[in-house]
């Protein structure tokens, strides 16, 4: 991510504000997917804001009396430890995705995309200018780190766990798989970024199963490949360009990169959770996967965009519809537990679109070529029961002659007096 303080106030420097509106007319015409975003956005504010929603941002911190911050911030926790921390990537984003807006003694404060909301701060890594982090870089494992914020997060309540930072060592993947299955065991949703790539284990946590991961777009809506190598970690796109948000000590700051497009689908899962509580994590990033709004059509996906641009508003229609549908059966202890992944198995993520048609016709030529089979079995059947000689009546079938070496062979018995026949064989 990279950060820059703007030393020229900016009037109105609302986050939605930023984006160009929509033009009078252009409603005629193909908007633009930057300016479809916003638009979606908007019409998931008629609908909420995020209230009644925890979300935990494991990042660098949160700064201390942000005034747009005030009451949204819950008690966070460090896992780092070194001294005098800056919190400026953490204090940015929490800005932007429950700051409160413009205040009489904050008028450039910046209001959240999901403002409703209130946000755990985790501090799981040290900025590289801040003091000690020489030291605590050459001692820490930021992956074991990561997995310890997942947990926090989960057992203080939170229902979103936005998680930043991606270039760690893999070797802790199973300790980051238990930690996502223990988040989703109390209803938490995990978001990451999919980021660049490792060549043994993928971007963590978002290769993990049941994570959704975001992968980041430039302001042409394509894959920023200094951000996000092409996986299929990514399930959903979010842009990356250029935004205002309120830093420590209340300055206006200019940042870009993932950490804003992990602003942009943390706040839409937050949107997601505070109107539809009862789904299920895998529930959440169905809805939010399945609305997404994919350039080259609904229902598509490759490993650039994932399924799309993330559509809040679409989002919370389709999870209304998965609200509506009859419960599922309850898995087997048995079958969750500890499969695959040493813990248990992470919810299920019902995202990639199927046919039944296409289904029901595999099934159908599979029936076929058992029957087929069968039919086959039961011909030759008939053929060798055809070709075999019969006892005549009153005369037990020949026993077939031993093959072991010194048995002796058995008594025939007596032939009664008849013709010859045709079908007898000699022996």
């Amino acid at each position: 991510m990279l950060i820059r303080r703007i030393a020229v106030p900016v009037a109105g420097a609302l986050l939605l504000g930023l984006a160009p509106p929509l033009a009078q007319g252009a409603e005629a015409r193909e908007a633009t997917w930057h300016s479809r975003l916003i638009a979606d956005f908007r019409e998931a504010h008629r609908t909420t804001r995020g209230r009644g929603v925890k979300i935990a941002l494991l990042s660098d911190g949160a700064a201390p009396g942000v005034r747009t911050l005030g009451g949204a911030l819950e008690k966070g926790k460090d896992l780092v430890g070194t001294p005098r921390p800056k919190h400026v990537a953490g204090t940015l984003i929490a800005s932007a995705i429950v700051g409160s807006g413009p205040t009489a003694d904050a008028p450039l404060g910046v209001r959240g995309l999901a403002s409703g909301a209130t946000l755990i701060p985790v501090r799981v890594y040290v900025n590289r200018k801040e003091p000690g982090f020489a030291r605590w870089w050459d001692r820490t494992d930021l992956g074991e780190i990561i997995a310890k914020g997942i947990r926090h997060a989960a057992d203080q309540g939170a229902r979103v766990i936005a998680v930043e930072p991606y270039d760690y060592d893999s070797g802790y993947r199973s300790q980051i798989q238990a930690a996502v299955a223990h988040a989703q065991r109390r209803g938490a949703l995990v978001v990451a970024l999919a980021g660049k790539r490792d060549e043994d284990a993928g971007a963590l946590p978002a290769a993990v199963p049941g994570v959704l991961g975001v992968g980041t777009v430039t302001a042409k809506g394509r894959r920023d490949r200094k951000e996000t190598d092409a996986s299929n970690s990514v399930l959903l796109a979010a842009p990356g360009t250029k935004t205002i948000s309120t830093g420590p000590k209340n300055v206006t700051y200019e940042f870009w990169g993932g950490a804003v497009a992990l602003t942009w689908a943390t706040a839409a899962a937050a949107l997601v959770r505070s109107e539809y509580p009862g789904l299920t994590p895998g529930q959440v990033v169905e809805a939010l996967t399945s609305s997404a709004r994919h350039p080259k059509g609904k229902g598509r996906y490759d490993t650039d965009l994932g399924h799309g641009y993330v559509n809040p508003a679409g989002a919370l229609k389709a999870a209304r519809e998965i609200s509506e549908r009859p419960a599922p059966a309850p898995v087997p202890d048995a079958v969750r537990a500890k499969a695959l992944f040493g813990a248990e198995r992470p919810d299920t993520i019902r995202a990639v679109p199927y046919d039944p048609a296409i289904l029901g016709g595999f099934g159908a030529l599979a029936l076929a070529g058992l029957a087929a089979v069968l039919c086959a079995g039961w011909l030759a059947l008939r053929r060798l029961r055809a070709g075999r000689p019969m006892a005549p009546a009153g005369m037990p079938a020949a026993a077939p002659a031993p093959t072991s070496a010194g048995m002796p062979a058995p008594v025939a018995a007596p032939a009664p007096e008849r013709p010859e026949s045709a079908g007898e064989s000699g022996s």
